[in-house]
C-alpha cells in the first residue's frame, strides 16, 4: 500500500475502524507517533515540514476511542499494538521503524519499543510517564490528570461529561481552551502554541470526540503496562522540560535510569510543550543525525 499524505481510515479485524494520518515525506523513513493524552493523532501536525526536510514519514494513528478510531474492548497498551498497530504497519508495508510519544503517549511508545523490539530502531519519549499503576504514582499526577483518573475509575459519567464539554468548547469557544492551555506555560511555549492558530483547541476537541473513549484512555494509562522499563531493550532518548507542570521532571530522570539503553536531554526552564518547541531535535534524534534541517519559517 503506497503511503500518502493526509488522513486515512483502515478497517481491522472485527470491523473496527482505525484513523491515522501521515506527515512529512511519504516515501521516507517511517516514524510512528504516539499522540499525547486528551488529544488526537494530529498533535504532530506542526512537525510536518521538519519531517519532510529530514526525509521522515510520520505515521500517527488515533488510539482506540480517540477521534476516528473505534473503541477497543478490554483496552490495554499491548492489545493496542497487537490489534491496531500491527495491521496498520502491515497495511503500510512498514518493517523497520522508530517511534516517539508525547506525554501519555510516552507509555505507548515504550510499549511499541518493547513489543516490537526486533523492528524498532530508536524510541523518543517526550515529557513521558512512568508506570502509574500504584497510588503513590497517581498522587504525583497533575491536578487535572489526577481528577480525570479518579473520575474514570469511580464516576465515569462525570469524566464523560468533562470530555463532552471539551468537545463542545473546541467548536464554539476555542479561545477558552487556548487560554486555559497557555496560562501556566512558559512564555516561549505559550507563544509557540498561539502561533499554531486553532491547532491545539482542535486536537483537544478531536481527543474528546468519543467521551467513553476518553475514559478508556485514562483507565489504560493507570493500568499495569505488562512489562517494566527495565525490559525495554532498544535505544531510548528521554526529552524532558525541567519546568514541566503536567509531568514531574523526576519521571523523565527515573525512566532514564531504569531503561537500559536510555539517555536524557533536559531543558531547564522549559515545560510540557517541548513536543512543539523542540520537535526538530526529537526528529533529528529519530533520524539518527545530530544535524537538523533549517528552522521552519
Amino acid at each position: 500500500m503506497p503511503r500518502t499524505l493526509g488522513d486515512h481510515l483502515l478497517v481491522v479485524d472485527g470491523g473496527r475502524t482505525v484513523g491515522y494520518c501521515i506527515y512529512g515525506d511519504p516515501s521516507g523513513e517511517p516514524i510512528l507517533n504516539c499522540h499525547g493524552g486528551l488529544v488526537s493523532g494530529h498533535d504532530v501536525a506542526p512537525a510536518d515540514a521538519d519531517a519532510r526536510r529530514l526525509g521522515l514519514c510520520v505515521i500517527s494513528p488515533d488510539r482506540p476511542g480517540v477521534a476516528r478510531t473505534d473503541r477497543l474492548p478490554g483496552r490495554g497498551m499491548i492489545p493496542w499494538v497487537d490489534t491496531d498497530l500491527l495491521p496498520l504497519l502491515e497495511h503500510l508495508d512498514v518493517d523497520r521503524l522508530s517511534v516517539m510519544g508525547w506525554s501519555a503517549g510516552g507509555q505507548f511508545a515504550l510499549t511499541v519499543a518493547h513489543r516490537l523490539a526486533e523492528r524498532v530502531v530508536r524510541c523518543a519519549v517526550i515529557a513521558g510517564c512512568v508506570p502509574l499503576d500504584d497510588r503513590a504514582r497517581a498522587r504525583q499526577l497533575s491536578p487535572i490528570d489526577r481528577t480525570l483518573t479518579r473520575l474514570s475509575l469511580r464516576a465515569p459519567s462525570l469524566a464523560r461529561l468533562y470530555f463532552h464539554v471539551t468537545r463542545t468548547l473546541s467548536g464554539v469557544a476555542p479561545g477558552v481552551l487556548m487560554r486555559s492551555t497557555v496560562r501556566e506555560a512558559p512564555e516561549d511555549e505559550a507563544a509557540a502554541i498561539r502561533s499554531e492558530g486553532r491547532w491545539f483547541p482542535t486536537i483537544l476537541g478531536e481527543g474528546a470526540r468519543q467521551p467513553s473513549g476518553g475514559v478508556d484512555e485514562y483507565l489504560t494509562g493507570c493500568a499495569p503496562w505488562g512489562f517494566t522499563p527495565e525490559e525495554v531493550s532498544v535505544p531510548v532518548r528521554i526529552f524532558q522540560g525541567e519546568a514541566d507542570r503536567l509531568v514531574p521532571p523526576a519521571w523523565g530522570r527515573e525512566l532514564a535510569r531504569r531503561i537500559p539503553h536510555a539517555t536524557i536531554t533536559s531543558y531547564p526552564g522549559e515545560g510540557h510543550f517541548i513536543a512543539l518547541t523542540r520537535r526538530r531535535e526529537v526528529l533529528c534524534y529519530l533520524a539518527g543525525t545530530d544535524v537538523g534541517p533549517p528552522p521552519s519559517p
